[in-house]
């Protein structure tokens, strides 16, 4: 299963929703996926992309249901190389916070299914499980932000000097929040079960590693009313904005995963519903 050619190929569902960080009087929109990237007519299949087996009158056959609306996993070089498809980024822990804190849509996170735990269970049994959850909130009527759906690769300075583990293969994994988990967040007002981790390189994945990204521009609107489309690259290397976009309020210059040859975005790629932009066939600057 190649997640990344599914992207290339149309099959990636996903919306984009705003989400507001605010300091110094300052706000960023971020527009951030409403959901993971869904993908349909999916196999059912084990963590680790293999056929999954029943058995029919005794008789292990494979398993030949198909799902809708799946959540599939993705490996930080797998992500990264979805992020430049889509003109996105791998979120920073406080965008990662920011969509828990603002959900319309939310749930603790699934973390164990038919006593295992997700990152070793069926893709197919943690769409169903989670799928159960939110049809029990009432469904998804389709706008709502949606939290929580999993853990995520995400951008943090600490893998800027790549020397945890892994060196230059070394990646990040954080979220899994919940009303009551293990420990603190890294936003205030969160808790989650899976804090900044690094035993991972970048080829790792599992069901719990979602696919979702922000959108490179956001929208600044400044204390004295002004507003403005920016990179969120330039926000992150900012001094006195980076507060709007870093945990920790410090400048960050992490901004891909390391290693990763960039793609070409391919802009008509999946159900895209861009934030009050156009963007250019290059991927240029967003148009209002």
């Amino acid at each position: 299963m190649d997640v990344v050619q599914l992207v290339k190929d149309g099959k990636g569902q996903f919306e984009w929703v705003e989400v507001c960080s605010e300091h110094g009087g300052n706000k960023l929109f971020i527009s951030v996926m409403r959901d993971a990237m869904k993908f349909d007519n999916m196999p059912a299949m084990t963590w680790d992309y293999k056929p999954a087996y029943v058995y029919k009158e005794g008789v292990r056959v494979e398993d030949d249901r198909l799902f809708d609306g799946v959540r599939m996993p993705a490996s930080a070089h797998e992500l990264q190389q979805i992020a430049d498809l889509i003109n996105g980024m791998l979120m920073t822990p406080l965008v990662i916070g920011l969509i828990w804190l603002q959900a319309k849509l939310k749930f603790d996170s699934v973390v164990n299914i038919k006593g295992k735990i997700v990152a070793v269970s069926n893709i197919h049994d943690v769409h169903e499980s989670i799928e159960k959850v939110i049809e029990g909130l009432g469904g998804d009527d389709g706008t709502k932000l949606v939290s929580c759906v999993g853990k995520y690769w995400c951008l943090i300075q600490q893998l800027a000097s790549c020397g945890i583990l892994h060196g230059d293969e070394t990646c990040c994994n954080y979220g899994w929040f919940a009303k009551n988990a293990s420990g603190p967040g890294l936003t205030a007002g969160t808790s989650c079960w899976q804090r900044p981790g690094f035993r991972h390189n970048k080829q790792h994945w599992d069901p719990s590693q979602t696919i979702r990204l922000m959108y490179k521009w956001g929208r600044l609107v400044r204390a004295d009313g002004t507003e403005e489309h920016v990179l969120l690259t330039d926000i992150a290397q900012d001094p006195d904005l980076c507060p709007l976009i870093t945990h920790d309020g410090k400048p960050l210059t992490y901004l891909r995963q390391k290693g990763v040859p960039e793609l070409e975005p391919l802009v008509e790629a999946g159900v895209i519903t861009l934030p009050e932009v156009t963007i250019t066939a290059g991927g240029g600057e967003p148009i209002a």
